[in-house]
């Protein structure tokens, strides 16, 4: 069985059973393919999203790759009796994936996030030698939507990243995905804001002991204790229910 294959039913959402390496593999066989691809990722806030959200639920479902970004999915699949592999978070394989895409000469188009973002995230990525074809901020209306859809189909990058945030990139992928001359569609959440630069990831340790959130919140307090403080312990309450359930039922 390909590895892409094994997957587990978290939450009934459908997760695949890999780590960094593997993932940097299929996402550069993706990139090279000749077929449209999409792959999404999974922590804590995305599932709280997709228990309430059924539409992302399903696209998570039906997408080609969904890998276990947050600590908390990895050690709660644990808990639960399925263990992930470990946590892949974007930034712990990046940069063994930049040299992929290099190597290869795989181009890509930023999407998502402020102009002036987005515009310094594609300087750095180019002066880091990734070819980057094209990039657009994430706030765009109907007739902007077209024109950008236009601009990559022409440009004809291998990877389109997407970072507009949870569930909005998801669905904007899936709505797009057949319209668009593209290998690879890949959701990226706040990658930009570190790609770019703007924002220092946490220290080692804390990325070690799951903490990660801790140093987000930190740094954006206004716009993230939502998510985190209470986030976290609504994701706790539906891990232990789950578990009760199983239990129950065995």
């Amino acid at each position: 069985m390909c590895c892409m294959d094994k997957k587990i039913s978290f939450l009934g959402i459908k997760v695949n059973v890999l780590g960094k390496k593997e993932i940097v593999d299929f996402l550069l066989r993706f990139a090279k393919g000749e077929r449209r691809r999409a792959v999404f990722y999974l922590n804590a806030h995305c599932v709280n999203i997709a228990c309430s959200d059924q539409e992302y639920r399903s696209i998570l479902n039906k997408a080609d790759l969904v890998y276990a970004e947050g600590q908390g999915v990895v050690w709660s699949s644990k808990f639960l009796g399925m263990p992930l592999p470990e946590r892949t978070n974007i930034l712990d394989f990046f940069d063994a994936l930049a040299k992929e895409l290099k190597d290869n000469k795989i181009k890509i188009y930023l999407l998502g996030e402020t102009e002036d973002l987005i515009r310094k995230a594609e300087e750095i990525l180019k002066n880091d030698g990734l070819q980057i074809v094209g990039s657009h901020d994430g706030f765009f209306d109907k007739i902007e939507e077209g024109e950008i859809i236009k601009e990559i189909n022409i440009l004809k990058p291998d990877i389109l990243m997407v970072g507009m945030g949870v569930p909005k990139q998801e669905k904007w992928i899936y709505k797009h995905l057949d319209e668009l001359n593209v290998n690879l569609c890949w959701a990226v959440g706040a990658a930009f804001e570190w790609l770019s630069g703007q924002r220092r990831r946490a220290p080692r340790w804390m990325v070690k002991y799951g903490l990660e959130w801790l140093h987000r919140l930190y740094q954006q307090p206004g716009r993230l204790w939502k998510r985190y403080l209470f986030g976290n312990v609504i994701f706790l309450y539906r891990i232990l229910s789950w578990k009760l359930k199983n239990i129950k039922n065995k």
